[in-house]
């Protein structure tokens, strides 16, 4: 099957280029252009951040490694410490044992008794010398401890300083994607508002239902007054009745008229 498609893909390349010849290649690039340009259009936010996060969370192995060597020169820095300031004890000790002896050698006596054992002159000078030669020694390693010392903690403290920055930086994306999540769950609310469609026939079916209950009401309040009226009962509502008058006497007073039963009414009552 594999050596079926081997020499499938070798029968398309060659065919590819008999048909294109020169420019296959030219092709083959924009095709795989537009081909990573299509699938990087149909990524989406969501993904994009989901992976970002991923890429923050692969920077902690590295993080934590630094953090392990920093641990460990640390403990080495403090050892280091210790081991020098036992070092420096006992050359206190041996530089008050050879200025003690020195200062026995400055008298005149031949013999010398230390815990009750007498030790000559030769070997009092022989013996400081010795430890004199130990104490240099000793010196010596103290001094290149020191310079081991001043060295671990440089480089402590570089590695300090790079572990700090590790960290707030690893913080900083930590802050940024939250701040991005945020806006992207603010336009999602807001696509979510603006995609919400209403039925037209739906509304339109409630504004009739509202109207059809809105009549029924009319129906029985006009039901209620008319039940008044029939039982008799007192309308306390004053309509406004218009009072209707003597049509004669409306153009009489219109025109100026007096007929005559007018002027015999105003005559009888002189």
């Amino acid at each position: 099957m594999l050596k079926k498609m081997v020499i499938g893909s070798l029968a398309t390349t060659l065919v590819a280029g008999f048909i294109f010849g020169k420019d296959m290649c030219s092709y083959a690039t924009t095709a795989c252009t537009n081909v990573r340009d299509a699938v990087k259009s149909e990524i989406t936010p969501e993904f994009e951040l989901a992976r970002i996060r991923n890429e923050i969370e692969e920077l902690m192995p590295e993080i934590r490694q630094h953090m392990t060597v920093v641990a460990e020169q640390s403990v080495d820095v403090k050892d280091l410490e210790r081991d020098i300031e036992k070092k420096e004890t006992h050359l206190a000790g041996q530089k008050e044992a050879i200025l003690a002896l020195r200062g026995d050698l400055t008298s005149s006596h031949d013999q010398f008794t230390y815990r009750h054992v007498s030790y000559s002159r030769g070997e009092v000078e022989s013996d400081l010398s010795l430890r004199f030669e130990a104490f240099r020694v000793g010196e010596g390693a103290v001094a290149r401890d020191r310079q081991i010392l001043t060295a671990q903690r440089q480089t402590l403290r570089a590695n300090q300083q790079k572990l700090d920055s590790m960290l707030g930086r690893k913080q900083e994306l930590s802050v940024l994607v939250s701040q991005v999540e945020a806006r992207l769950k603010t336009i999602q609310a807001a696509e979510a508002v603006n995609n919400i469609e209403v039925d037209d026939t739906k509304l339109t079916r409630v504004e009739g239902l509202i109207k059809e209950l809105n009549h029924a009401l009319d129906v029985r309040e006009s039901l209620l007054e008319t039940e008044g009226h029939v039982m008799g009962r007192i309308p306390v509502e004053v309509d406004s009745i218009e009072l209707q008058t003597d049509v004669v006497t409306e153009i009489d007073q219109h025109f100026g008229l007096v007929s005559d039963d007018a002027e015999a009414a105003s005559n009888s009552s002189i």
